[in-house]
C-alpha cells in the first residue's frame, strides 16, 4: 500500500517520521517560519518598538530596585507579569531592540516547533502556522503576543502527546502572559483524560494571575474602548492579512465535525475576543488576539484538506501564496529603508555633531494606528538596534516623556505627538528632529529654551543649541565635553 504523504496518497512529502523526506521537510517547514519572519525584525525596528519596550519598564525598575516579589506578580496594565519580566531580565543580559525582537521570533517559530511534534499525522498544521500572515504580522513585536501563541502551542503539543505534566505547565506558562490565552488553554485541557488533575495543579499558580484579572477587567479605566465596526474591522483584516484567511474560513468550518477539539477551542477562542471586545477591555480595530486563533486554525483546515488530493494541494499552495505575499511586502519595506540610508537625513546631521551626554529628540508626524504592523521608520534605522540602549528612568510616565533611552552616551526621545514635555527635555545641547509629517507643522512644538530656529536637512527640519546659529553646532563645539551623561538608574 503506498505511503500516505503531506500531499496526498502519491505526493513528495512523507509524514512516516522515520523516512529521511520526512525530517527534510521538517527543515523546509522551520526554515521557511524563520524566513518569513526574520524581515518583520528590520521592518518593526520604529518607534513603537521603543514605546512598548518602555512600557514594560515598571518591572525593570522594580528589578533594580530589589522589589523582586513586585516584579514577578506586578501586571503592567493589562498584561500580566511573564512577558514584562523576561523582557527586563533580558534587557539586564542584553539590552538592544534587536534582542527585543528576536526573542519574540524565537517563540514565534518555537510555536511552529511544538504544532511539528504534536500533529504526527501531517506537516500541514505546523506548515499553515508557519505561513499564516497574522502570526507574521505579530512576530517580531515587543510584546507578549508570540510567547502567548507559543504557550498555546506548547498547550496543544502536550494534549495530543497526553502529557499531563507538561500540560499543566502550560496552562501557568499561558495565563501568566496573557488572559485570554490562559482561558484558551483551559479549554484545550479539558480534553485530556486527566483534566481535573490538571486544573487543580495548575490553579494554585493561576490564582494570583485570576484575582488579578478579575480587579484589572472590572475597573472602568480599562474599558474604554471604540465600538466594534465589523464591516470596517473586515475591510482592515483583509487589507493586512491577504485574501487567504477569506478562502481558509469555509474550509475550517466543514472540519468542524472531524476535528472536534480544536473546533472547540477555535470557538472558544473567537468567544472570549469577542467577548473582551464588546465589554470594552479589547479594541475591535486591533487583530493581535487573532493570533491565538492560529493554532486550533491549523488543524481544522489541515483536518479538511484531506477529503481531497486537490483541495490539499490548493492549501499548500494558499500557504506558499500568503508566505511570498508577507515576506515580499517586508523586503519591498525593507529595501525602502536600506535605499533611504543613502541619503542626508536630519538624524544624520544630529548624530554627527551631538557629544555624549546631548539629547536627541525625535518627533515623528501622526501615522497609521500602532496596530499596523506594515509601518516602518527610516528615520530610526539610523540608530543601529543592535547596540545597547539602556532606558533613563523619569519618575513619572515614559510615555509622555519621550521614553528616553541612552544610545552611545547621548539621550534619545521619541515622540508622534506634540506633547508639553518638548519644552523641557533636560540638558544643555538639546537638538529636535522634525520627520515623517512633523515637520509640515513646525509652529505646533513647543518652544525650548535652549534652541533656536528651525533648519531644513534633506525633507526634515532640525533645531539645535542657541548660539550656534543653526541646528548644525560649529566645531567649537566638538571640544565641549557636553552636557552631564544621566546614570540611567530608577527612581527610587
Amino acid at each position: 500500500m503506498p505511503q500516505k504523504t503531506l500531499l496526498g496518497r502519491h505526493g513528495p512529502l512523507p509524514t512516516d517520521r522515520t523516512d529521511k523526506r520526512f525530517n527534510w521537510a521538517v527543515v523546509a517547514v522551520c526554515t521557511l517560519a524563520v524566513a518569513v519572519r526574520l524581515p518583520r525584525m528590520i521592518v518593526r525596528w520604529d518607534e513603537w518598538a521603543l514605546h512598548y519596550a518602555a512600557y514594560n519598564q515598571p518591572t525593570l525598575e522594580r528589578l533594580l530596585t530589589g522589589a523582586h516579589y513586585e516584579a514577578v506578580t506586578g501586571w503592567v496594565g493589562l498584561h500580566p507579569p511573564l512577558y514584562p519580566l523576561l523582557h527586563s531580565l533580558l534587557n539586564l543580559i542584553w539590552p538592544t531592540p534587536f534582542a527585543w525582537m528576536l526573542l519574540s521570533v524565537m517563540a514565534s517559530v518555537g510555536a511552529v516547533g511544538f504544532m511539528i511534534q504534536a500533529e504526527k499525522k501531517s506537516l500541514l498544521p505546523a506548515f499553515l502556522l508557519a505561513t499564516d500572515p497574522v502570526q507574521i504580522h505579530y512576530a517580531a513585536e515587543v510584546n507578549n503576543y508570540p510567547l502567548a501563541v507559543l504557550a498555546l502551542s506548547y498547550s496543544w503539543w502536550a494534549f495530543r502527546t497526553r502529557r499531563s505534566g507538561h500540560l499543566t505547565a502550560s496552562l501557568v506558562l499561558a495565563s501568566w502572559t496573557h488572559v485570554l490565552a490562559g482561558g484558551i488553554a483551559v479549554c484545550i485541557a479539558a480534553w485530556h483524560p486527566k483534566r481535573f488533575k490538571v486544573y487543580a495543579v495548575a490553579l494554585v499558580a493561576m490564582a494570583p494571575v485570576i484575582l488579578s484579572a478579575w480587579d484589572v477587567g472590572f475597573d472602568p479605566s480599562n474599558r474604554r474602548q471604540p465600538p466594534l465596526l465589523l464591516e470596517a474591522s473586515i475591510t482592515d483584516a483583509v487589507d493586512r492579512f491577504s485574501i487567504s484567511w477569506v478562502v481558509c474560513l469555509p474550509l475550517l468550518l466543514l472540519a468542524f465535525s472531524k476535528a472536534k477539539e480544536a473546533a472547540v477551542t477555535w470557538s472558544v477562542t473567537i468567544f472570549l475576543w469577542f467577548s473582551l471586545v464588546l465589554f470594552g477591555v479589547a479594541a475591535p480595530h486591533q487583530f493581535p488576539y487573532a493570533t491565538f486563533l492560529g493554532v486550533p486554525a491549523a488543524v481544522l483546515v489541515a483536518t479538511a484538506s484531506q477529503r481531497t488530493r486537490t483541495l490539499e494541494l490548493l492549501i499548500v499552495v494558499v500557504g506558499f501564496s500568503r508566505a511570498a505575499w508577507v515576506w515580499a511586502g517586508d523586503i519591498d519595506r525593507s529595501l525602502t529603508i536600506f535605499d533611504d540610508l543613502k541619503s542626508q537625513r536630519g538624524i544624520d546631521q544630529v548624530w554627527n555633531v551631538s557629544l555624549p551626554g546631548d539629547a536627541i529628540v525625535l518627533v515623528r508626524g501622526p501615522g497609521v494606528p500602532d496596530d499596523d504592523k506594515r509601518d516602518f521608520s527610516t528615520t530610526l534605522w539610523r540608530l543601529p538596534p543592535w547596540k545597547s540602549m539602556q532606558p533613563i528612568f523619569t519618575g513619572t510616565r515614559s510615555d509622555l516623556m519621550g521614553q528616553p533611552y541612552l544610545l552611545q552616551g547621548r539621550r534619545i526621545y521619541t515622540f508622534n505627538h506634540p506633547l508639553p514635555a518638548l519644552a523641557t527635555i533636560p540638558g544643555d545641547h538639546v537638538f529636535t528632529i522634525l520627520y515623517d509629517g512633523a515637520e509640515h507643522n513646525p509652529e505646533q512644538i513647543p518652544t525650548h529654551s535652549r534652541q533656536g530656529e528651525w533648519e531644513r536637512v534633506g525633507p526634515d527640519l532640525i533645531r539645535g543649541p542657541i548660539g550656534s546659529g543653526s541646528a548644525a553646532i560649529d566645531a567649537s563645539m566638538g571640544e565641549e565635553t557636553g552636557a552631564t551623561q544621566p546614570d540611567p538608574q530608577p527612581v527610587e
